[in-house]
């Protein structure tokens, strides 16, 4: 399955079969993550998980 990377507009070849929170390295360097919904497909930039320091 093909689609846009949201970062830099190339080509994605993401999988067919996508899971919700799975992730995709793209040639342009970034991280995308594949949100599956009721709605369809949707990528975005993959932000990391932030650390909690307890405060």
């Amino acid at each position: 399955m093909n689609a846009r990377c949201p970062v830099c507009g190339r080509p994605l070849e993401i999988p067919e079969d996508p899971v919700s929170g799975e992730l995709v390295d793209h040639d342009c360097g970034a991280t995308i993550e594949i949100i599956v919904s009721g709605e369809g497909i949707k990528l975005k930039p993959f932000q990391g998980v932030g650390e909690d320091w307890g405060e």
